[in-house]
């Protein structure tokens, strides 16, 4: 069972809902990335047990847990899930899920064997830790120096006592180095959403356009966003003018996984590589400048490409195509009047978070004068953590949130 067919099976489960990247706003040292996030490109391949509910151990989200629900399938349950490339991996453990709430029998995970595989998900593991987990927070422990693991297999031997109804436990933690997948046309292509359904995706260096047909082929929409550490986040509106975000990913087979926001729902969107012959509507259509088109349909546009340094308002190397996209859209558009808006996710203190966008936007506006657009046209102003467009309790949902926006202003 590949990435994208397991978390097809997870579709409805997904509406569930952190760990925090490396742009998120703290006001500190930038913490561990947890490289088993589907923020950071991470999948689910199998599980032995409930495999409805593995998705909430690769969220961010403390709230959520895994749990086998009865005494009917008795440990050791095995879970395998695949990182978006190749880590040289430091720490690996997971997380515990705490007491029980309401007086129910279960117990957070209690020792767990973990192996890592750089062949394949069924295939080539080696042992990487064993641990006796602590039933609260995080229980890490170190691994043999220079290892290596694209593929992570966590078995749970038991829980904390041997009496319990059911085990449980939050999150699965890999700490290390990982350089992101690549490629100019990591995203390009058409992928088979539903047996009906398509997402076709063209990728330009680190920026997306494309569209989706789902309803067999009544309804469509446009899709437009970037690509960042080889995770796609993206904005779909469909032709009904409904709006959201979604981040996705592709896994190991080439099939795209990962999850869509309407509003604050959350919900699975991806699949395999569609068949050949397979064409949406804008397979021959030139896509249009996503900014430009946004300002005039919706008087907003939404930009994921526009990185920054973390903690600082110094734009990122790779944010010049994005930056360059907006440039673009105010020149076609002489006549244009914009504001230029920077959110945060909410980790780290509110002023701090305020403060850090207002810094964003200004440095924006400052780019976009020197290259050649009038001061007279741009205002800036920073929202801080105050208009998230996603939820701030898992990572998918906190990665979308950090964004520039643009509001035309005439």
């Amino acid at each position: 069972m590949n990435g994208y067919q397991f978390i097809a099976a997870l579709a409805v489960a997904f509406l569930a809902a952190g760990n925090a990247h490396a742009q998120s706003a703290t006001g500190g040292e930038a913490k561990p990335d947890d490289l088993l996030t589907l923020a950071r490109g991470a999948v689910a391949v199998s599980a032995t047990v409930d495999p409805e509910r593995v998705h909430s151990l690769i969220d961010g989200d403390m709230a959520s847990n895994w749990n086998a629900s009865t005494k009917k399938t008795p440990p050791p349950y095995i879970f395998v899930f695949e990182l978006a490339a190749p880590a040289r991996l430091t720490h690996v453990g997971i997380d515990g899920a705490g007491e029980r709430p309401g007086g129910v029998q279960g117990g957070s995970a209690g020792p767990v064997l973990i192996e890592g595989s750089m062949t394949g998900s069924a295939e080539g593991f080696i042992e990487l830790a064993r641990i006796n987990a602590e039933p609260e927070g995080a229980t890490l422990a170190e691994v043999p120096p220079e290892t290596q693991a694209r593929w992570l297999r966590f078995t749970v031997e038991g829980g904390q006592a041997t009496d319990v109804s059911w085990i449980y436990f939050d999150e699965v933690i890999a700490h290390g180095e990982m350089t992101p997948p690549g490629g100019a046309d990591r995203f390009t292509g058409i992928f088979q959403t539903g047996r009906v359904n398509f997402l076709e995706l063209k990728q330009d260096g680190t920026t997306i356009t494309g569209c989706y047909v789902e309803n067999s082929g009544r309804s469509t929409g446009i899709v437009s966003g970037a690509v960042e550490d080889g995770v796609a986040r993206l904005n779909w509106k469909s032709e009904q003018g409904i709006t959201g975000t979604a981040l996705l990913t592709r896994d190991s087979t080439g099939a795209l996984a990962g999850v869509r926001y309407r509003q604050r729902s959350r919900s699975a969107w991806g699949g395999p590589q569609a068949p050949a012959g397979s064409v949406t509507p804008c397979s021959d259509t030139p896509p249009p400048n996503p900014v430009l088109q946004a300002l005039q349909d919706d008087g907003e546009a939404r930009i994921y490409g526009i990185l920054f340094e973390h903690d600082s308002d110094v734009p990122k190397s790779s944010s010049t195509a994005a930056l360059r996209q907006l440039f673009e859209a105010l020149e076609e558009n002489p006549a244009l009047v914009v504001q230029i808006e920077g959110h945060t996710d909410s980790d780290g203190q509110e002023d701090y978070n305020q403060n850090l966008s207002e810094r964003r936007a200004a440095r924006v506006v400052a780019w976009l004068v020197e290259q050649g657009v009038g001061r007279d046209r741009l205002t800036s102003a920073g929202k801080g953590e105050t208009e998230p467009v996603a939820t701030n309790d898992t990572a998918d949902g906190k990665a979308l949130n950090r964004r520039v926006d643009v509001l035309r202003m005439n």
